[in-house]
């Protein structure tokens, strides 16, 4: 059995998964030979093996096994656990001369304590005398002098001690943490060799744990906005795609399946307990710095200016569509995602939409006019992302994008519209008791929006606002016909839209009568 060494070159990442092909070379001699292939993540899907190569040989089969190694750790440890008893040892003599330390010195402490309370009695019957105090308090002072320096001694000889134990540990527990078994799969690969042969062998399997989430930059600009289409790949595969030629797919990993109707029985209900269901080309081939001197009339020589530095240049994935509606994406030049797991962003396309500047006020809310594009999707599907937005290269915010189908209209960009201004204004309110004798009352409102565009082109404005809207027949809201045509009304909202040119002020004049009977009390009250 010869094994073989291979390396990951091509890597297609899907939605929920990855495609891996593995190339690597080898000689073989003539007759029945079988080539493995190790190293390969433990989570590779075994049944999505497949094998294809160049050489004189026939394939009759391939077997695919998953194998543990148990990888030993570096070091004695036993020789670690010797020592850690003697330690241990050492530790217990020394915490009991400590203990035996601490006793006497509590003795002697008693003592003298007992001495000095009884030598005045002793002393006054002349049974002692004054030297002999001294003697005893000089010989009580040695032998608590020496006691508490011997407890000092033994303390530092514990803490030493204590030290040494916990490195020890430390050291038992980190040989014994390098202690590991690892889980991975061989193909073993059957071959009928014709004759002595060179073999390029590659090996493509699938594997789950990968994925990709789409996000983008969209920078809105007048009339066109641009996307950018960003490939956040993260591989958790445990294998490393160093150098690899990536292909970005929006097809899935999972296997889809046709679901047949069931027949949907209804009847009468009975209680039960149930059971529950469960680019890239290089942008400089070669760079280097160059000095040139020339001699002038002088003969001094004078430096030449340098070459001004060219733009750095972004190279994007070439796209197709080989199979119902899926995109693949194919990333120029090599890539490298280690298997860590962080997310990995890949530049996938740049392409430029038409788009249109929409305005709206909200006249009762908002105090302010915003603007937004409406973006029309060209041929491709835009897939749930994130989406970072920028006006003409600046951000103005982050958001979330839906799916958008092929030429679908959507909107982005919602902003503070800084070159629009808009005021509502109160121009009449009028209150009266209208009809007494028939017992009614009324009060008429007339407004006035005023919309000023300060833009240097003409706008599209939608207006919106609200009046009362009664849902009794003891309350009547009339509405006059505003100035301009309302677009639409519902509950009380009426809406209006309108073109603004550069510069010039618009105005919408509206007035509605409110009128109730004598003893209605209206909530919320009137304005």
């Amino acid at each position: 059995m010869r094994e073989i060494s291979t390396e990951i070159k091509i890597v297609t990442a899907f939605r929920d998964g990855a495609r891996i092909t593995r190339i690597g070379k080898t000689e073989l001699e003539s007759g029945e030979q079988t080539v493995k292939v190790s190293g390969i993540s433990r989570y590779a899907e075994p049944e999505s093996f497949r094998v294809k190569g160049k050489g004189k040989a026939i394939l009759r089969g391939i077997d695919v096994k998953q194998v543990s190694k148990t990888y030993e750790p570096e070091g004695d440890v036993k020789e670690l656990y010797d020592r850690l008893k003697e330690l241990e040892r050492e530790r217990g003599a020394a915490e009991d001369k400590l203990q035996l330390q601490q006793s006497r010195g509590e003795r002697l402490n008693g003592v003298m304590n007992q001495f000095s309370s009884e030598f005045g009695k002793w002393f006054s019957v002349g049974e002692t005398s004054m030297d002999q105090m001294t003697k005893i308090d000089k010989t009580w002072s040695d032998l608590l002098r020496d006691s508490k320096k011997t407890v000092r001694e033994l303390e530092d000889e514990l803490e030493r001690i204590n030290a040494e134990i916990t490195a020890v540990q430390n050291n038992i527990k980190r040989i014994q943490g390098e202690r590991r078994t690892e889980t991975i799969n061989e193909v073993l690969i059957n071959f009928d060799v014709r004759d002595n042969t060179p073999l390029e062998l590659e090996v493509t399997y699938q594997l789950r744990m990968a994925s990709w989430q789409p996000t983008y930059d969209v920078d809105i600009g007048e009339g066109k906005s641009s996307v950018k289409r960003i490939a956040v790949i993260r591989n958790q595969t445990l294998e490393n795609w160093n150098d690899v030629k990536l292909t970005v797919s929006t097809a899935s990993a999972q296997p889809i399946e046709v679901v047949e109707p069931n027949p949907f029985y209804i009847d009468v209900f009975r209680p039960e307990v149930g059971i529950g269901r469960v680019a890239s080309r290089t942008i400089y081939e070669s760079m280097k710095m160059e000095r040139d001197y020339a001699e002038d009339s002088g003969g001094m020589l004078m430096e030449a200016e340098e070459e001004p530095l060219p733009e750095i240049v972004e190279d994007y994935a070439v796209t197709s569509e080989p199979l119902g509606g899926i995109t693949v994406y194919e990333v120029p030049g090599e890539v490298t995602i280690p298997a860590d797991n962080d997310p990995h962003p890949i530049a996938l396309t740049f392409e430029e939409f038409e788009s249109k500047r929409l305005h709206f006020w909200n006249a009762s809310e908002m105090a302010e006019v915003v603007a937004q594009d409406e973006i029309t999707n060209e041929d491709a599907v835009l897939l749930p992302g994130d989406v970072k937005v920028y006006a003409s290269g600046d951000f103005i915010g982050e958001t979330h994008l839906d799916l958008i189908a092929p030429r679908e209209k959507f909107r982005l960009g919602t902003r503070v519209a800084y070159d629009v201004k808009a005021e509502k204004k109160l121009i009449e309110k009028d209150t009266e008791k209208a009809g007494l004798t028939r017992g009614k009352q009324k009060r008429g409102y007339r407004y006035s929006l005023d919309i000023h565009n300060f833009s240097k082109q003409e706008i599209t404005i939608r207006v919106v606002d609200v009046i009362p809207h009664s849902n009794s027949e003891k309350i009547i809201v009339e509405l006059s016909e505003p100035s301009l045509p309302i677009r639409k009304a519902e509950l009380g909202v009426i809406e209006w839209e309108t073109n603004i040119r550069a510069g010039d002020e618009f105005k919408i004049n509206y007035s509605y009568e409110v009128q109730w009977e004598r003893d209605v009390i209206i909530r919320p009250p009137l304005p």
